[in-house]
């Protein structure tokens, strides 16, 4: 019997690559058949070799061959891939519970995944997962090569081959005070912000980054008091202190009421929020995913600037 404790431990997902490696004897042509990066595969394969305390393929002339250590890892490989393969192919067929895993950031997840859950629904009968993007230690990239998702919508765009990524969602942000702010009125200038102390959401995703950046180069430097990769920490503070800080304007809406929280104009446009949906390109030969995939676009392109122009907010929102 196998000891699934130490399997648990081991990424088989390395072995997958380890063999097309082998067999195509090119990191780049076995990037190819498995639609990953070469990147990717570069950075397995090293995985694989740090555990196996052994290179596995070495330089020969303008391509690459398997040490001894590579050549039995194959030989022993080689049968039970086969009929790991034959077991799937068997399986395809059985109605197996499946999970739809789903990462987006908290700030659309409020306002938008009860539709997405409502489409979602219509198309599969199994269990969807949501998991905040912002709070992933491992790139957009790294969740799909891995197949730990199956759709991202993100704020980092992805480059890559075997990846589509498509911009779906603009969002204004505003900065905002408590309601009883002692300093800040309707409207501040770069003088009076120069005196504020500002609260910073920490995410770990490159997009909040950048965003970040680009904040910093319109605002000027800012006296960060207080950082949490928490928005409600980050809304609970700035209600109850006289700290400032940037939200995405759906947020202001949503939560407004909840920590007593007002918006504060400037004589400047603060940086849009930009989000992209991200999956795997194979993903496209299932019917369903393709048409789960177009109703979110049909929802962020069409049916979110339609109920904006026709109500503003949403009817359960304060209005800014």
């Amino acid at each position: 019997m196998a000891n699934l404790q130490d399997l648990k431990k081991f990424d088989l997902n390395l072995l997958v690559i380890f063999e097309c490696i082998y067999l195509h004897r090119s990191v780049s042509k076995a990037a190819e058949a498995l639609f990953l990066t070469p990147s990717a595969i570069s950075q397995s394969l090293q995985r694989l070799r740090n555990q196996l305390n052994d290179p596995l393929f070495v330089r020969s002339g303008k391509g690459i061959t398997p040490t001894t250590v590579g050549t039995n890892l194959h030989h022993y490989l080689e049968d039970n891939l086969n009929q790991l393969e034959q077991t799937i192919n068997m399986m395809q067929g059985a109605p197996l519970r499946k999970n739809f895993v789903l990462y987006c950031p908290p700030s659309l997840a409020a306002d938008h995944l009860p539709e997405l859950v409502s489409a979602f629904r219509e198309l599969y009968d199994f269990e969807l997962e949501h998991y905040d993007t912002t709070l992933a230690s491992e790139t957009a990239e790294d969740l799909l090569a891995y197949r730990k998702a199956d759709l991202i919508i993100g704020m980092t765009p992805v480059v890559s081959h075997s990846m589509i990524c498509k911009h779906c969602f603009s969002e204004e942000t505003v900065l905002v005070c408590g309601e009883n702010h002692p300093r800040l009125g309707e409207r501040a200038d770069e003088a009076a912000l120069a005196q504020e102390k500002f609260t910073l959401f920490n995410g770990t995703e490159e997009g909040q980054k950048h965003f970040h950046v680009k904040s910093s180069e319109l605002i000027g430097e800012r006296q960060i008091a207080f950082t949490s990769n928490s928005p409600s920490a980050i809304m609970a503070v700035i209600g109850k202190t006289d700290f400032v800080g940037i939200l995405p304007v759906s947020t202001l809406r949503r939560y407004r009421s909840v920590f007593r929280l007002r918006p504060v104009a400037l004589n400047i446009t603060l940086p849009q929020i930009d989000y992209y949906l991200i999956y795997n390109r194979s993903s496209l030969t299932n019917a369903s995913f393709v048409n789960f995939v177009s109703r979110i676009e049909q929802h962020f392109l069409h049916d979110v600037p339609a109920a904006l122009k026709q109500g503003g907010a949403p009817p359960d929102q304060p209005t800014l």
